[in-house]
């Protein structure tokens, strides 16, 4: 039951995780390599589009979530110590789930129509929230930068 628990606090953690890399690492000293994640925020479409190439340097950031919850997944089945295997687990599903909703069905990445066909109200508020992130009026301008918490103002029509 505890390893349960530790799963669903890691996955629920990574949130707060993901938005305080995204505001102060990825708008902060790595935006080098964000910055080509919001190339063509200027053109105001949705879904919102990123570069027409499949990778960006904004990709490198995957690494940097997975590398640790590989040595925790590594640590914890050599040593038996479990309870890491649950909370590299909540961090591996957590991005899971931010790829598929981030890059799958906010910028269409990759072309899965399923998952993008009549979106639930509250994937309509999250894409609504991560469309206002990429149409700042300036660099400091940027907000919503989690994925799945944000202000209850876009869950309004």
């Amino acid at each position: 039951m505890i390893n349960i628990l530790l799963l669903i606090i890691s996955y629920f953690f990574m949130e707060f995780v993901a938005w305080s890399n995204h505001k102060y690492i990825m708008h902060g000293f790595l935006w080098k390599w964000h910055k080509d994640h919001h190339r063509k925020d200027h053109q105001h479409t949705l879904p919102v589009k990123t570069e027409d190439k499949r990778f960006e340097k904004n990709d490198l950031f995957f690494l940097i979530y997975a590398i640790p919850a590989i040595l925790l997944m590594i640590i914890g089945f050599s040593f038996q110590l479990f309870p890491l295997v649950y909370i590299s687990i909540g961090i591996t599903l957590y991005g899971f789930t931010y790829f598929i909703i981030h890059d799958i069905i906010i910028h269409n990445r990759l072309q899965i129509p399923f998952l993008r066909k009549n979106p639930n109200f509250y994937i309509r508020a999250i894409i609504k929230a991560h469309t206002a992130h990429h149409w700042p009026k300036n660099k400091k301008d940027f907000h919503n930068y989690g994925l799945l918490v944000f202000p209850f103002r876009y869950f309004k029509s």
